[in-house]
């Protein structure tokens, strides 16, 4: 074994050593009847319903829903959201208009509004996604906003001085300078999508892996449960890393660690 395969080992430990740390204590939490065992089951249980749900497919599917309502929703928001802040962040009359709402609205619990979005675009997927448009748009927003206003002006005066046009700044200069601050608030903003689109199959759907965590908590089958909620963590993870790997090329000059 050579000297960088030992290092990358090392390196792999030390990045995700608590993750069997923490089976380990759920797992003498329950062998020592700290806690009970019929709600919080021993990992070997919830990995017998993890691999038996995700064999026959049933995890699978809800998985598929729920994150391709969360990916539809996000997507709009970040569509919308971006040249919206950057609209808010290079022009004072956009920024007067809006910034008041923003700021005002991002504390509201939107979840408040759900009956409202379940109202006009019924029980199913165009609520959920609707739903998650709103709530993801305001971290974009906000975040991207803050991003544009940090642009500092000597960049875009140095620019301007050798003669670029309005076009040039906003992609060679405005658009690189604030990068790194549109892919902070997509990273804000994505397990934003998941949590609302589960938390939204709870209180109301047929599909879904919130639908699946209501059914099985009503069964008292608390292992289906964890396991749900472990696929959950596992989609979150996967689709952050994806972001990551997008970040890493398009913000090629600056580096984030995976």
């Amino acid at each position: 074994m050579t000297a960088r395969t030992l290092a990358q080992a090392r390196s792999l430990i030390g990045r995700w050593y608590s993750i069997p740390l923490l089976l380990a204590v759920w797992q003498v939490a329950v062998a020592s009847g700290l806690v009970d065992s019929r709600l919080l089951p021993s990992p070997g249980k919830v990995w017998t319903a993890l691999a038996t749900e995700v064999g026959n497919g049933t995890l699978v599917y809800h998985a598929g829903v729920t994150v391709s309502r969360a990916l539809a929703g996000f997507l709009l928001a970040a569509l919308v959201g971006i040249p919206f802040a950057s609209a808010m962040g290079r022009s004072v009359l956009v920024r007067n208009l809006f910034e008041p709402i923003f700021f005002i609205g991002y504390p509201i619990p939107k979840i408040a509004l759900f009956p409202v979005f379940t109202y006009i675009f019924g029980i199913g997927t165009p609520s959920k996604i609707a739903f998650t448009f709103l709530e993801c748009l305001y971290p974009i927003v906000v975040t991207c906003y803050f991003g544009f206003r940090g642009v500092q002006t000597r960049l875009i005066w140095s620019a301007q001085n050798c003669g670029a046009s309005r076009s040039i700044i906003l992609r060679r200069v405005i658009l690189p300078a604030t990068m790194p601050s549109i892919f902070s608030g997509l990273r804000v903003a994505l397990p934003v999508a998941i949590i609302v689109v589960v938390i939204t199959e709870m209180i109301g759907d047929s599909i879904g892996l919130g639908y699946y965590i209501t059914i099985w908590s009503t069964r008292f089958t608390f292992a289906n449960v964890y396991a749900a909620i472990i696929v959950i963590g596992i989609c979150g993870l996967a689709l952050d890393q994806a972001l990551l790997l997008l970040r890493h090329s398009a913000i090629y000059w600056q580096r984030e660690e995976a």
